[in-house]
């Protein structure tokens, strides 16, 4: 599969037989390894504005490494929400010191001023409206910026991830669509670690601690039991920021 896509930035994606398209072409690299999907993505949009978003967590670590020994320039988006661990501030630094392109997105509404609008500690009352100030809307900046987003989940992380193609589709601000690849959906966790013990890749040593799945500070913990993302906004029943339903 060597066919170069159209022009994404012209909007090539807005018709129904390009996305028929996307969606044939996702069929046919399942079964492909990761670094071969990569190495085909960054062929067929050659000239597109192609970058990959990370949070940091085991699988972004391992999506950053895998998608620099393809294209060592490739952009990498993060937003800092302001709730941070300090240890992931850390690893995202790391990344840096290794030369990666690693560019830091902010909310444009700050702690304070979110305090002062919604009240203090909006993320215990409403997760899903802080989640939309200090990530989505972020995020939906990001997409403005790119014709084709590369991102690090899985199917095997939560009932919501399952039906995850390799190639889809995610929507900019104005109804645009950009495409979103997910190049280890059919990883397991213990393909994630392989990865990153085998090639020294940096990660966040919360997770050695017992952590599984590490957003912000206070909506995340240890999880009660095996369910990965079980810490994250737990007892709320919330299971997504919002970022992966654009």
């Amino acid at each position: 599969m060597t066919e170069r896509g159209s022009d994404l930035a012209s909007g090539g994606l807005d018709s129904g037989r390009e996305i028929e398209h996307l969606a044939e072409q996702s069929a046919a690299l399942e079964g492909q390894s990761p670094e071969a999907i990569l190495a085909w993505v960054f062929e067929r949009w050659a000239g597109q504005r192609i970058g990959l978003s990370s949070a940091f967590g085991p699988e972004g670590c391992a999506l950053i490494h895998l998608a620099r020994r393809v294209r060592p320039d490739v952009p990498v988006y993060t937003i800092d929400t302001g709730y941070l661990f300090a240890e992931t501030l850390a690893v995202r630094e790391a990344f840096r010191a290794q030369g990666a392109d690693i560019r830091v997105v902010e909310p444009l509404v700050s702690i304070r001023a979110q305090a002062e609008r919604h009240g203090p500690d909006l993320f215990a009352r409403d997760p899903d409206a802080c989640c939309e100030i200090r990530k989505v809307e972020p995020m939906r900046r990001v997409l403005d910026q790119l014709d084709v987003w590369i991102t690090a989940i899985r199917r095997d992380q939560a009932a919501t991830r399952a039906g995850t193609p390799i190639l889809g589709t995610a929507r900019r601000a104005d109804g645009s669509l950009v495409v979103k690849v997910a190049p280890l959906v059919a990883w397991t966790r213990k393909d994630t670690w392989r990865y990153l013990l085998d090639h020294d890749v940096p990660y966040n040593p919360l997770l050695d601690a017992g952590f599984t799945s590490i957003g912000c500070e206070p909506c995340t913990a240890r999880p009660p039991g095996d369910d990965e993302r079980g810490g994250r906004w737990s007892g709320t029943g919330k299971t997504e920021c919002g970022i992966h339903h654009l």
